[in-house]
């Protein structure tokens, strides 16, 4: 004769209620990783391709002007002093001086051409995504090292893989991992016990909720997002690339005029 086991209400609701935490920590990681493998890195090659070209001449036009500004001063040091004014001895210094700041910018701007380059070239749908997001937060609940207290060694690495292949967009991998937790039979309930079990529980899934919403809230209060809303609107594009352009034509401007004030500083 089989027996009835009741739950205590208190540690049955405390159950259910865990397991809710634990369904929104992994929505919020997944809505997390979507702005940053996917949205952000859309949002900067976009703005790269409609203005982050212009802006790469502002800094050329920019590092142009301040460098020769540096080659007049150094030349007025120079004549301060009574010294010979060698110019290659002053460029080979310049290049010493400048050199480190446009090999980073140059390597950064590299980078973000092989992102945009390495990026997937088929467009990506809508309803792709929302698939995708669906099988990684599944798989976070059942995978996550965050979330999961009695992870082992095959579920981290099982875990690092879901994580590039949701980088990658790669979904041929994410669903042979989601055959193999279900071979392994992960189940991503939380449902075996004691009460200070689940209070602790509850208390690291809040803290985790809470942490993946100020990182959420920072994404999109970032210089990322301001280039977003002017991508969404053509005015905001077209004034953008105005201002820019202003800002070439006067650093351009002030280049002839320190160019002018070179020539009669070697003159003299």
């Amino acid at each position: 004769m089989s027996e009835n086991i009741t739950l205590d209400p208190e540690y049955a609701d405390l159950i259910i209620e865990v397991n809710k935490l634990k369904d929104n920590v992994a929505e919020k990681i997944a809505q997390r990783d979507m702005l940053a493998f996917h949205v952000v890195p859309d949002i900067e090659n976009a703005y790269m391709m409609k203005i982050g070209v212009l802006e790469n001449d502002e800094f050329t036009a920019s590092m142009r002007l301040l460098r020769l500004n540096r080659k007049i001063e150094l030349c007025k040091e120079k004549k301060k002093f009574g010294l010979e004014i060698d110019e290659n001895e002053i460029e080979d210094q310049l290049d010493l001086e400048f050199s480190d700041i446009e090999d980073e910018y140059n390597e950064l701007q590299e980078d973000t051409y092989y992102d945009m380059e390495d990026d997937v070239t088929e467009e990506v749908t809508s309803e792709f995504l929302k698939l995708i997001n669906i099988i990684y937060k599944n798989l976070i609940k059942k995978l996550s090292p965050l979330i999961n207290f009695h992870n082992t060694r095959l579920d981290n690495q099982l875990y690092e893989l879901l994580e590039k292949a949701y980088r990658e967009l790669d979904l041929t991998m994410m669903s042979k991992l989601q055959i193999i937790c279900e071979q392994r039979n992960n189940d991503s309930s939380l449902t075996i016990g004691d009460m200070k079990t689940l209070q602790k529980a509850k208390k690291v899934y809040e803290s985790l909720i809470d942490e993946n919403e100020e990182i959420i809230l920072n994404i999109k209060c970032s210089d990322t997002y301001d280039k977003k809303r002017i991508l969404e609107d053509e005015n905001l594009i077209q004034k953008a690339k105005d201002e820019i352009n202003q800002e070439i034509q006067k650093l351009e401007k002030e280049y002839e005029k320190a160019e002018e004030e070179l020539k009669d500083l070697l003159k003299n």
